[in-house]
């Protein structure tokens, strides 16, 4: 070796490359890690260059925040499919004891009940003494009071909350329960015999004032009083318009066609036995 040739200090090379502090370490770095001045200097780069600077900190937070507010966005377009649509979701317990204790402070000072009444929502006459409606909640139960209903139906298959399970036995309101699956694309999923099932409660005056009752009022019932409108003779145009009327703005094909197809004549021959069918105008 000649002796102008310079000699390479392997340390000093192994020093300078690990005390820069703009150096990423590399993936395939061999670390001893019983070299405690090597664990120093790799603590020192880790702590300024791998770690996030003051200044990038709060940005990649936001980034953070901003993909985590997309991803709940998401799940809510998710959430709003026909099944969520459909799903029944109890009032919060908190808001029903503000609400019983409001009622009873109105009730000490004025010594005597509400006068403002609430009627639940998509709430409608629909024939003589049948009545159809959203889920009644504690707000309106002052005002079905008005209905002197004798039953209640049901389409939903979820339980049925406390508080209107006791509204009913204070009011010995008979209640029908008969879980119906929402229509929803491609099939069509409520079930006919279930369709007969509740238009025999319907039909029966003795059952009457009667109100008859989905989540939102809008397509199980709509199929329910579809069927209620044929057994009345009213054309498919009068039966779509007015089922399109409470269900807008989700509108679906298929309850229409259920309706379109569904056998009535079981029920007609029923309705007759009832007394209920001829109605009187």
């Amino acid at each position: 070796m000649d002796e102008n040739d310079e000699i390479f200090d392997f340390e000093q090379a192994y020093d300078e490359e690990f005390t820069n502090e703009s150096h990423l370490l590399s993936d395939e770095l061999i670390i001893n890690h019983n070299d405690n001045y090597s664990n120093q200097v790799i603590n020192k780069v880790m702590k300024n260059s791998l770690i996030p600077t003051k200044d990038t900190e709060p940005q990649q937070e936001q980034q953070h925040q901003e993909q985590q507010q997309q991803q709940e966005e998401e799940i809510v377009i998710d959430e709003d499919d026909e099944d969520q649509y459909d799903k029944f979701i109890p009032t919060d317990s908190e808001k029903i004891k503000k609400y019983k204790k409001d009622q009873e402070y109105l009730i000490t000072v004025s010594k005597k009940p509400p006068t403002l009444l609430t009627p639940p929502e998509n709430f409608s006459p629909v024939c003589g003494l049948i009545y159809r409606s959203s889920f009644p909640r504690i707000e309106n139960f002052e005002f079905l009071l008005k209905l002197k209903l004798k039953s209640i139906i049901c389409l939903i298959p979820e339980e049925y909350p406390p508080e209107n399970i006791e509204f009913l036995n204070k009011n010995n309101i008979n209640f029908y329960q008969i879980g119906l699956s929402g229509n929803k694309e491609p099939f069509v999923k409520i079930k006919p015999n279930l369709v007969n099932e509740a238009l025999k409660i319907l039909t029966n005056p003795e059952n009457h004032p009667i109100l008859i009752h989905c989540n939102r009022g809008k397509h199980r019932t709509g199929c329910i009083v579809g069927c209620i409108r044929k057994l009345q003779k009213w054309s498919l145009s009068m039966i779509f318009d007015e089922y399109r009327k409470f269900a807008y703005p989700k509108e679906r094909p298929l309850d229409q066609q259920f309706i379109e197809m569904f056998d009535d004549s079981e029920i007609q021959n029923l309705a007759f036995e009832n007394n209920w069918l001829p109605l009187k105008w």
